[in-house]
């Protein structure tokens, strides 16, 4: 009788280890591949790009301002981005300012522009209208230039430098950014640019310091 319930005991042990799963261990489950932030297997990370022209318009000093520029960067899973962008002055004709020099009494035109990295994040993404959060950080220089275009003639030899100064820049803003087609977005919205140390003759630090009203084009993937 007790071989007899021993032989069952031994049969139910058999068959329950065989209804039973085998789960292995992370150790002996390992493929060998180093797991990292951006898993490759479970969570790939959509990597994308975008290259554009950019518009802004904004005042120095009560003057109208009209700046032109390029950005590119690198978009990863939809939401943040980092690049490059630059932008300059396209209307330096219109940008004459008086008594630059207080002792000559000579005015100048204002050339220049700024550019550096740039970063955006995105609420919302793959909605075809959402809210891109961008801010650029780095530098850029003014100059003030007596030469200026007048018809045909260029006037190297009536221009002259009265100064020039490089500044540290720093440009958050807010954007409505519309998916117009899959390769093409348009963005819409307001800067703020601060420059903390510009120094020119006769002239304000806060010279540039400014809301934009910007517009640009994205052209890539996303």
């Amino acid at each position: 009788m007790i071989l007899v319930l021993f032989l069952v005991l031994c049969q139910a042990i058999s068959l329950m280890s065989q209804d039973e799963p085998v789960v292995k261990s992370d150790a002996t489950n390992d493929d060998g591949e180093i797991k990292t932030l951006f898993r490759k297997s479970d969570h790939p990370v959509k990597v994308g790009y975008y290259i554009g022209p950019e518009a802004a318009y904004t005042q120095f000093k009560g003057k109208d301002v009209f700046l032109g520029g390029l950005s590119f960067g690198v978009i990863l899973n939809h939401f943040f981005s980092v690049g490059l962008a630059g932008y300059g002055i396209v209307n330096s004709g219109n940008l004459w300012y008086d008594d630059v020099d207080v002792i000559t009494h000579q005015g100048a035109y204002l050339y220049g522009g700024y550019g550096g990295v740039k970063f955006e994040f995105r609420v919302f993404p793959t909605s075809p209208v959402h809210l891109n959060f961008p801010i650029l950080i780095g530098g850029g220089g003014l100059v003030y230039n007596s030469w200026s275009y007048r018809g045909n003639d260029y006037n190297y030899n009536d221009g002259y430098t009265l100064d020039s100064d490089g500044f540290f820049v720093v440009e958050p803003g807010v954007l409505i950014e519309l998916n117009l087609l899959k390769f093409m977005r348009i963005d819409a919205g307001i800067s703020y640019r601060y420059t903390p140390n510009l120094d020119l003759i006769n002239t304000s630090t806060g010279l540039i310091n400014n809301f934009n009203a910007n517009l640009s084009l994205k052209f890539g993937k996303f």
